[in-house]
């Protein structure tokens, strides 16, 4: 009787200390860098959907290669800020969740973005509706927060749909949380009005074929 009174005990605390609760998740608030040796970090099946030139994908490959992404995001209840920091954009976008955010663009047109969140601060789900030169693009940016082992992880699945052309493309990214000085302003800055403070060669080539809010 006292060798199965023991035993179970033992047994008990030996699956409890299984099912230990894991470290808790934590928000994506803070900056985030781009892992260029995962996933597809490329966005050159994007901008091919999306029908930009190939001189305008080849300097954005090139401006991205030679260069680190961040992104800066800062979540708290309702609103989401979100600043990319790159050498081809420098965008600081602040969105409400559920309140569809409207753009004016050149030529009367207008994009579109919707912000959503079932788990904010961990998660969320980015739709814009944008015009290109060559048409509409429909694009799902979602951000999710994960955890692997001891590090937080950011993971991007940018999915754009061609309306004229019908094509569809996902792009899967990975970000690690990023520490130091964030570098020098992209070659295409742009504030949250879509408004471009500064211009060069790979900005106006981007430029003129794509919105690059969402590129990256």
């Amino acid at each position: 009787h006292h060798t199965i009174s023991i035993a179970i005990p033992l047994i008990m605390m030996h699956t409890n200390y299984n099912r230990a609760t894991p470290p808790p998740l934590g928000t994506m608030n803070g900056t985030w860098i781009l892992d260029k040796s995962r996933g597809s970090p490329s966005m050159r099946g994007y901008l091919e959907t999306m029908g930009v030139t190939e001189l305008a994908i080849e300097a954005h490959e090139k401006g991205e290669a030679e260069h680190e992404t961040i992104h800066q995001i800062d979540f708290a209840d309702n609103r989401f800020r979100i600043k990319k920091v790159s050498r081809v954009t420098d965008l600081d976008l602040e969105l409400t969740l559920g309140e569809e955010f409207r753009q004016n663009m050149p030529g009367d047109r207008v994009k579109t973005v919707l912000a959503t969140s079932e788990c904010p601060g961990q998660e969320v789900r980015i739709e814009s509706r944008m015009p290109t030169m060559n048409g509409v693009a429909n694009v799902v940016d979602v951000k999710s927060l994960v955890r692997e082992g001891d590090l937080l992880i950011l993971v991007q699945t940018l999915t754009i749909t061609n309306e004229l052309t019908g094509k569809q493309h996902t792009t899967t990214r990975y970000f690690v949380p990023h520490q130091g000085e964030i570098g020098a302003p992209a070659a295409t800055a742009k504030d949250s009005e879509g408004k471009s403070r500064r211009s060069s060669g790979v900005g106006r080539m981007l430029g003129a074929d794509m919105d690059d809010d969402e590129e990256d």
